[in-house]
């Protein structure tokens, strides 16, 4: 906003908006600088605000270190100001600037003005009411808006036991220093006085003046002794009960028109200028420009381009949403890691760059000695898997034992199916090439495509020495959640057994099913196999759990969600029971066991290992396999620029506030994987050690068990999406 005076006017023009003042010479300037220092914090320590005494009741207010203090090149309205709940994003909207987060800051200062970035605090440290009651101060004795940092410091004064009554003689006072521009004087009389208050604190004057019987009325109680201050604040509360009055209902939108500007003005922008002289005048425009009809044209004189922004706002980044540049996607997911994460104080410090992928930017923001689970995807493949279990690919699922790339399972219909692989096969080549070592960036691509492409593929099938070639092309298909359900017979017991893969949504209906085939078998024991099954929905986990469990856990916690300490409300209403119901609101069918074998391994995480530690409490829980991944953390997907960010954001406890499974959960019975039986055979090392320990109450001999090879360096999950505790 450029300043600009006229000689031959007297007038100081403001951007086209005109205020008479009546300028007679430079000592009038001074005054203006003496009035600012009396009430305003900004160089309240100065030694011409010592000199007078009787308008600082109390030390100003400290101004900010160099180190809470940030430099922006341009005006305010060149920047968005977005508050996190650990600082602010500053994005510079028209310059070279970009985004930056800044935390432990109290002042910006811009070309044009200084924002105090603490008047959220200062303003919930009094009423909305007394808030109101020192604004009004400021028209009524200044004819001004109030600038930040002053106001500030009287709502400090109030809080170290200054009374508004008293508060408001300090403001007459000052106004008594200048006549010129507030209309007060020391040889006023009363009813001149009540006259000056009428016109500056509710804009009646000339027709509109006060009454005969008013003035009679406010004079004889300044006879009487009443304080001017107090009696001002007295004439504008009592004009505030007049706001549905047919005549001076007026006065009341003008009076909440000034408010609304000033804390538009001081108190959501946190705004003060730079100088004296537009401190004064430019806030005394402002307020000029109210009207009981409209606030638009003082709010267009509001230094910034952003009106909605409000220091007082609750802490928010989704104004950061969809600005789809490498600077504005990073500046969002500083923003989403700053608010929701539950480790968000350890985050370090990473400048953005626009050279930086947003997917590297997030990796590195991620506090890496707790977190190995956050992660990143393109949106439209999460939603395609949760929703519908659908994702690009042949139909396997593999796992690396040494020298050998071996098929773990296969979806049924799927490419690898009808190609004929099974459990246990070993793909030896991809395209021609061996993968006796873990596979590099082509070899990885055609193993996973994330497009429909064909591959051929050397298989040696199970119990075979000589390879024979396949051709596989990619498919969009769906997953079997439910890759198995049958009931066993074995030892004169029923044996109801699972395997559970994937906790989406499409695995609700399957799951009912395999429960209801259990229930109507009558089975004796349930074996849940969980040793592929990486998480996912927890509602899907509850079901699960519920079912099992039935009376034993009708009406008990399932599990307790523990956010960051600023979502202290979501810990509170994150208890969630046991299900009665589906989604459809169908009971779900239970068994009523007194335990329950879960065949597990190191894929088993998230939301499985949540069915494990739910129903710990309340039955047994006798584990088969090797240890669960460690995983006690959850997420809620966060979408921005088409990718999908999962940080992780709660942990989760059991009815016993037991859950920091870190290390997993470790088995009874100790049993590497067996890829040289299929799933379901009893043959199989993980689901007959269960058998043998329904019989006998012990684990196999451990030549049972099948040793797997030492461990090496692997291929990275295709899928790290599975392997999650979801809220949906």
């Amino acid at each position: 906003m450029v300043k600009r005076y006229n000689t031959s006017t007297n007038k100081v023009v403001w951007s086209g908006v005109m205020m008479v003042t009546k300028l007679n010479d430079a000592k009038l300037w001074g005054m203006f600088f003496s009035l600012l220092l009396m009430l305003s914090a900004c160089g309240g320590n100065s030694e011409q605000a010592k000199t007078i005494p009787q308008f600082a009741a109390a030390p100003m207010l400290s101004p900010p270190t160099a180190d809470e203090t940030f430099v922006l090149k341009g005006p305010r309205s060149n920047f968005t100001i977005t508050r996190i709940s650990v600082g602010f994003v500053l994005s510079d909207k028209v310059g070279n600037e970009g985004s930056i987060t800044i935390k432990g800051k109290k002042l910006l200062v811009f070309d044009d003005v200084r924002v105090n970035l603490d008047m959220r605090d200062f303003a919930s440290m009094v009423t909305a009411q007394t808030l109101d009651s020192i604004i009004d101060l400021y028209a009524v004795f200044l004819t001004r808006v109030p600038d930040a940092d002053g106001l500030a410091y009287w709502i400090d004064q109030y809080n170290n036991g200054l009374t508004l009554d008293r508060m408001a003689d300090h403001f007459y006072r000052a106004g008594l220093q200048y006549p010129v521009l507030t209309g007060y004087s020391s040889s006023s009389s009363n009813r001149d006085f009540i006259l000056q208050v009428y016109k500056n604190g509710l804009g009646r004057k000339d027709a509109s003046a006060p009454t005969v019987t008013e003035l009679d009325y406010w004079a004889g109680q300044l006879d009487k002794g009443l304080a001017r201050g107090r009696a001002a604040r007295m004439i504008l509360t009592s004009a505030r009960q007049f706001r549905n009055d047919a005549q001076w209902g007026w006065v009341v939108k003008l009076l909440d028109g000034r408010n609304k500007v000033a804390r538009m003005f001081a108190v959501d922008q946190g705004l003060n200028y730079l100088s004296e002289t537009d401190t004064i005048g430019k806030t005394m425009t402002i307020l000029s420009l109210v009207t009981p009809e409209s606030t638009f044209l003082p709010e267009r004189m509001i230094p910034t381009s952003e009106l909605t922004f409000s220091l007082n706002a609750t802490p928010f980044y989704g104004y950061l949403a969809e600005v789809c540049t490498p600077v504005g996607k990073q500046s969002w997911v500083r923003a989403h890691l700053d608010d929701v994460y539950l480790w968000y104080k350890e985050i370090v410090d990473v400048p953005v760059s626009p050279t930086t992928p947003d997917t590297a930017y997030f990796d590195a923001l991620l506090v890496k000695s707790k977190d190995k689970f956050s992660f990143t995807a393109s949106q439209a493949s999460i939603d395609g898997y949760f929703q519908s279990g659908t994702s690009v690919t042949y139909g396997y699922t593999l796992l690396r034992q040494g020298t050998r790339l071996r098929v773990v399972y296969v979806q049924p219909g799927s490419p690898a199916d009808k190609a004929g692989l099974k459990r246990g096969a070993t793909i030896a080549q991809v395209d021609g090439t061996s993968l006796a070592q873990p596979a590099n960036d082509v070899q990885y691509n055609a193993l996973y495509p994330s497009k429909s492409e064909t591959h051929s593929f050397d298989i040696v099938d199970p119990g075979q020495t000589q390879a024979r070639t396949v051709s596989m092309t990619a498919i969009n298909m769906s997953s079997s959640p439910v890759l198995n359900s049958q009931v066993l017979n074995a030892d004169g017991k029923k044996y109801g057994y699972m395997v559970f893969n994937d906790h989406i949504q499409s695995a609700e209906q399957p799951l009912i099913d395999a429960m209801t085939q259990f229930k109507q078998a009558n089975v004796d024991e349930l074996i849940l196999d969980l040793r592929y099954n990486g998480g996912g929905y927890l509602y899907i986990a509850d079901e699960v759990a519920a079912m099992i469990g039935g009376s034993r856990t009708a009406g008990k916690v399932f599990e307790q969600l523990q956010y960051n300490e600023k979502y202290f409300a979501r810990t509170n209403a994150g208890t969630t029971m046991f299900y009665a119901y589906d989604t459809k609101s169908r009971p779900l069918p239970t068994l009523n066991l007194s335990r329950v074998f879960v065949l597990t391994g190191s894929r088993t995480c998230s939301a499985s290992e949540s069915i494990i530690n739910s129903l710990t409490p309340f039955m047994e829980v006798i584990l088969i396999g090797e240890n669960t991944c460690g995983k006690p953390y959850g997420f809620r997907q966060a979408n921005n620029c088409s990718m999908a960010y999962f940080a992780i954001q709660f942990s989760g406890v059991n009815a016993l506030g037991k859950g920091d499974y870190v290390n997993g959960f470790a088995p009874q019975c100790k049993v590497a994987d067996d890829l040289d039986h299929l799933l379901g055979d009893t043959s199989e090392a993980r689901l007959g050690a269960a058998l043998h320990y329904a019989k006998n109450g012990s684990c196999p001999a451990s030549n049972g068990s099948v040793s797997g090879p030492p461990p090496g360096k692997v291929e990275a999950d295709p899928y790290p999406w599975r392997s999650i505790r979801l809220l949906n």
